[in-house]
């Protein structure tokens, strides 16, 4: 069965204009600290912004995936799931709060700063409450409440944080404006689930609670592991080199989080699909998880080919510093980890479809023993290559881990079918751009873009056998 490309494009839409615009108003207010306010306070809020997006996920506690997950099986229990979900989550942000309280008397920070990531950690119980509406939300696939709440939200809160930072407020005031602004969204989005969803009668159950937050333990597991795993390079960075070698290096990931965006939100916006078209022989799960890395090949080989000719304009112009074209060669090295990651993405997702989550446990506990492994002599021996080379590896190996297994549940999956026509167009793509034109630019680019977006059409047509069976062919897709 072929997706709805104007559904799922509409639900991944919403979820990239909420991701989007919470990087671009924390980016935005980290500049606004840093001018305003200078070093010492940038450093504070900093470590505070870490710390409450890494115990976030112990307050959350995987219950987010796991109502999306049962709301999508059996609509009918939306309100079970939502009065029980937020029991859950107060029982699980009570506790995360008492653990960082814990982590910081242990670190002995001084007591401003502190004050400063215990106030900001008042925000785990309202960021929990959210995350329980937004998985109802993804679960009946109206992802665009998400949008709906969170991106009037962040404008008012980057606006209130220009105003007050202009008027010489200190730190206290945007740690404020950080806590109202989770509280604001916690609150719209119980009015919208009161408001717009079914009001079936049901109670808090104990006990049915406590089963939700056993049944998403591996959810935990995984999103904490995740955690870890992506903070470990800058970490080993940080200790193993220097400061400058953390700055390039996160450079060159930040230039590939746009199309990570893009992946995360397709796959959260097709969840709910494969979650009801799970079935004995897993026929229309396999088909919906071809259309799914098809499509997002399609956009990412482009990319990557554009980011080896380009990748030097590219840091130039969003950067606006030469020391930045230092990180290029490690560019050049981590953009393939974006290939790796479009069949990761929509693997994982198809396990937790499938009820087998706790494979994707165990493949983020190797992906983590195999970056310490590798990345601990790689960054000691290469610094900031060193570390590229390792997040390259790391990515290979769950690619690996995650084609074997989906490739055993599918009884084999046909990668060759679905890679040849977007690579052949890639090809064509980097010959025009390996061209001596001598100039690299917007026009470059656009070139290029329409001579791959010629050539995939002129493919996908030739291998139809015509425009008519073309069109037969995905006329489902695009309706």
């Amino acid at each position: 069965m072929r997706l709805s490309l104007r559904k799922t494009g509409g639900n991944a839409l919403s979820i990239l204009t909420s991701d989007v615009m919470n990087r671009a108003t924390s980016f935005v207010l980290y500049a606004l600290v840093g001018r305003q306010l200078g070093a010492h306070e940038f450093g504070q809020l900093s470590l505070a912004l870490t710390l409450f997006y890494v115990f976030q996920v112990l307050a959350v506690a995987g219950l987010k995936t796991f109502i999306t997950r049962q709301v999508a099986k059996d609509r009918a229990q939306t309100a079970a799931y939502f009065i029980n979900g937020c029991m859950s989550a107060a029982i699980t942000s009570f506790f995360s709060l008492l653990v960082l309280f814990s982590f910081v008397r242990l670190m002995h920070y001084p007591p401003a700063t502190s004050l400063v990531i215990l106030l900001l950690s008042l925000g785990l119980f309202p960021y929990a409450f959210s995350a329980v509406c937004e998985g109802v939300f993804q679960a009946w696939e109206r992802m665009r409440y998400i949008a709906y709440v969170n991106v009037p939200v962040n404008a008012v809160k980057i606006g209130c944080a220009f105003l007050l930072l202009n008027w010489k407020n200190g730190l206290y005031v945007v740690i404020l404006i950080l806590l109202s602004s989770l509280i604001v969204i916690a609150v719209i989005e119980a009015w919208i689930m009161f408001r717009r969803f079914p009001r079936q009668q049901s109670a808090f159950d104990p006990r049915f609670s406590l089963s939700m937050i056993r049944s998403a333990s591996t959810f935990l597991g995984i999103d904490g592991t995740t955690a870890v795993i992506n903070s470990l390079n800058i970490v080993l960075l940080s200790k193993l080199a220097n400061e400058t070698q953390v700055g390039l290096f996160s450079a060159a990931m930040q230039l590939m989080t746009p199309l990570m965006l893009v992946y995360q939100s397709i796959a959260l916006s097709v969840f709910p699909i494969m979650c009801r078209k799970v079935e004995p022989g897993f026929q229309s799960l396999k088909q919906i998880a071809e259309d799914s890395i098809e499509l997002l090949l399609a956009l990412t080989l482009p990319v990557v080919a554009g980011i080896f000719f380009l990748g030097d304009w590219a840091l130039s112009v969003l950067y606006k510093n030469p020391v930045f074209l230092q990180t290029f060669p490690a560019l050049r090295i981590v953009m393939w980890i974006m290939v790796f990651r479009v069949f990761t993405c929509v693997f994982g997702q198809v396990l937790v479809a499938g009820h087998r989550e706790k494979i994707n446990l165990r493949i983020v506990v190797v992906d983590t023993l195999v970056n310490l492994l590798v990345g601990w002599p790689l960054i000691s021996h290469y610094g900031l290559y060193g570390a590229a080379i390792a997040v390259l590896l790391t990515s290979f190996a769950d690619f690996s881990q995650h084609y074997i297994v989906v490739s055993r549940l599918f009884s084999g999956f046909p990668v060759a079918r679905i890679v040849w026509k977007p690579a052949v167009a890639a090809s064509c793509m980097t010959a025009f751009l390996a061209m001596p034109t001598g100039r690299a630019g917007i026009l470059s680019g656009v070139s290029a873009t329409l001579i791959y977006g010629g050539a995939l059409l002129a493919l996908a047509i030739w291998a139809s056998g015509g425009l008519r069976r073309f069109r037969e062919r995905y006329r489902p897709l695009l309706s």
